[in-house]
Order: C-alpha cells, then sequence, then structure tokens
C-alpha cells in the first residue's frame, strides 16, 4: 500500500499532500468544488457561543430529520462523516470484531485496530455490478461481528447499495445481533432519487455529511441517523469525543439544508454530462474499462493486465500532470480511482492526458 509505514491512515497522509485543489488536471478530488460565498452568503450576527442539546443544536437536527424522513430522536450531529464513522465504531464494536466491505474506503479497515476490534474484508463483485459476494460475506460476519460496514453510494465505484444486499447484511446482523453501517456520504448525488438506510431497519445506522456532495467539507458538519435508543448510545460517547460542534458551521448549516435540494440539482444537472463524456471515453478504449457509476463524481478504472495504479498515478503525474488515486488504497491494485467533476474542456484534456499515460507503460 502506497505510503504505508505503520502509519493509521496512509490514504489520508497521501491525499493531504497530493489532493489539495481542484485544478484541470486534477481527477483525483473526492467532492465537489465548494460552494461560493456569493451562492451562501455568510450569515450576519453570529453568536461565538450558543447552547446546544445532548444530541446537537436542536433546529439543525430537526432540518437534517426533516430531510432525510427521520426521528428528530434518530439524529445526532458529529463533526464530518469520519468523526461520525469513528464514533459508530466506537460505540457498537469496540473490543469485538467488524465485517467490512472491499474495495473499501480504507478508514473502513483501518478503523476497528483504533477502537480494539478486529476486522475482515468481505468482497464487493466488480462482475455483477459492485454486489456484495456473499459467500464472503458469509465468512467475513463470523461469531463476534458487532458491526458490518459499506458505503452507498460505494467508495471507490459509484455503484448503489442494492436492497437485497443490504437484506443480506441485514440478515447477518440479525444472526450475530450487529448493526449495520451505511456511509451515505455520496449518495445525495445518486443519479436516481434515493432513500436513506436508516429508514429500513433499526439495525441500520447512517452517517452522512455536508462534505463530498455539498461542497461544504470546511464546515464538518455531518450526523448520524439511526433508532434513538442507538443514537442515545452513540452521543454517550460523543461526549467524550466532541462535546460540542462550532457555531459559525451550524449556522451556515442552518441556512444550507433549507434549500439543499435545489444545489443538488444545479450539481447534478452540471455532472451528468460529464459523467457521459468519461464513459464515453472509457468505451472507446479497449485496454480499460469501469461499471458506470451511478451517480458522485467519481469511478474505478480497471488498468490493462500488468499495469498497476501504483505506476500509473506516478508516471501520469510527473510525465503528464494529471493525477489520479492509486487503487491500492482501496486494495485493488490493477485499478485507479478516477473523477470526473471538472469542466468538460478540462476533463477532456485531462482524459488525453491519462490516455498518453496508460500508452506509454504499454509500450514498456
Amino acid at each position: 500500500m502506497p505510503g504505508d509505514d505503520g502509519v493509521p491512515f496512509p490514504y489520508m497522509r497521501w491525499a493531504k499532500r497530493h489532493l489539495t485543489a481542484h485544478t484541470p488536471m486534477n481527477l483525483g478530488m473526492s467532492g465537489i468544488e465548494s460552494v461560493s460565498t456569493e451562492e451562501l452568503p455568510y450569515p450576519e450576527g453570529v453568536p461565538y457561543w450558543a447552547p446546544e442539546g445532548e444530541r446537537g443544536d436542536p433546529e439543525l437536527l430537526a432540518l437534517v430529520a426533516d430531510r432525510y424522513g427521520v426521528d428528530p430522536e434518530g439524529v445526532l450531529l458529529s463533526a464530518g462523516t469520519s468523526l461520525a464513522n469513528f464514533l459508530v465504531y466506537l460505540a457498537t464494536a469496540r473490543g469485538g470484531h467488524v465485517a467490512a466491505e472491499t474495495p473499501a474506503y480504507e478508514s473502513l479497515l483501518r478503523t476497528p485496530e483504533a477502537v480494539g476490534a478486529t476486522v475482515a474484508a468481505f468482497r464487493r463483485d466488480e462482475s455483477r455490478g459492485w454486489r456484495i459476494d456473499p459467500v464472503s460475506l458469509e465468512a467475513a460476519a463470523k461469531p463476534g461481528t458487532r458491526l458490518l460496514a459499506v458505503t452507498d453510494l460505494h467508495n471507490p465505484t459509484g455503484a448503489r447499495l442494492h436492497r437485497d444486499d443490504l437484506a443480506l447484511l441485514l440478515d447477518h446482523a440479525r444472526r450475530r445481533d450487529a448493526a449495520v453501517l451505511v456511509d451515505e456520504v455520496y449518495l445525495d448525488l445518486a443519479t436516481e432519487p434515493a432513500r436513506t438506510a436508516a429508514l429500513a431497519d433499526p439495525r441500520v445506522l447512517v452517517t452522512n455529511s455536508l462534505t463530498k456532495a455539498h461542497g461544504l467539507g470546511g464546515l464538518r458538519v455531518g450526523w448520524i441517523l439511526g433508532h434513538p435508543d442507538r443514537i442515545a448510545r452513540i452521543a454517550e460517547w460523543n461526549d467524550l469525543v466532541c462535546p460540542a460542534h462550532p457555531v459559525p458551521s451550524i449556522a451556515l448549516a442552518k441556512r444550507y439544508l433549507p434549500h439543499a435540494s435545489r444545489f443538488l440539482a444545479k450539481t447534478r444537472a452540471r455532472i451528468a454530462p460529464r459523467l457521459a463524456q468519461i464513459d464515453a471515453w472509457v468505451r472507446s478504449r479497449r485496454d480499460v474499462s469501469w461499471v458506470r457509476p451511478a451517480g458522485g463524481i467519481s469511478g474505478f478504472l480497471r488498468l490493462p493486465a500488468g499495469l498497476s495504479g501504483d505506476r500509473l498515478a506516478e508516471h501520469a503525474m510527473t510525465a503528464h500532470g494529471v493525477r489520479v488515486i492509486p487503487g491500492s488504497f482501496f486494495q485493488s491494485p490493477g485499478h485507479v480511482r478516477i473523477s470526473f467533476g471538472l469542466a468538460e474542456g478540462d476533463l477532456a484534456r485531462a482524459l488525453e492526458s491519462l490516455a498518453h499515460a496508460i500508452d506509454d507503460l504499454a509500450r514498456r
């Protein structure tokens, strides 16, 4: 794994060094560009301190609950999705066992160690559109499993979590008396309207934020959705980890959320032709492939046989100035994660440069 020198989260170390801004040749950024202050002006008169309840600001809790159709008592505010996921692991899986998907956003497989848990991976099957492989899930969800973890849209492929796969996860969760974590940080950018998994079953815990799909990552505003009893237990651990949230961030989030659907509609309209553009590029080449994402701005590109994503990512950047993310960060060294949230002309030039990089290495 690149950069894995015993650090807890190698991908994030790498990303903070290499994925620093949205630029015309950067096919690695995982979220949309930030909302501007013209689109979302700063509210006036924000205090430096404001009281909040046990689960966060009551007005913001109500806005989140209304948006996703859940009980307000089943919402806990968090400082972003990463902390939300950590809290779910801490409250539900410490000292136990976690079954997590692969390919996976690396922290899903790294966090268990941080909370004293073991982890086993179950496979997402590329040949079946990145559906969950039942045999590997059966092996991973062994006795002692307290949490099963997935993403929807799937990171890194952009695939939807099939309803039958959610049912399969819940079946194992019932057998093991476990919870199911569904990280939905990309789901608001699904091509087809998507219902949160938090409504499916009391064992489901959903994490999300205003980061990837909404362009407000700097606010560090996220949440956990779930059954009120589960949320209450997680909130107790949140008292230890994050006892209060930044008041300016809460104020901006409360201004944004009533208009979130309008912002998202504009974003979907902007990225839909970019998805078509990159899908046409993939299909035009015989040496690469992908499963077309079901939304978001990223997909997982399978490379020609024998070409590693680490080698391509390095060569593409040094020789052609285009950035992609090595698939080894997602346990898949024969892939790269590629994003397409660029302007039409920039995306065309970046893909042309990536094609040159692939061709260079194929000739060697």
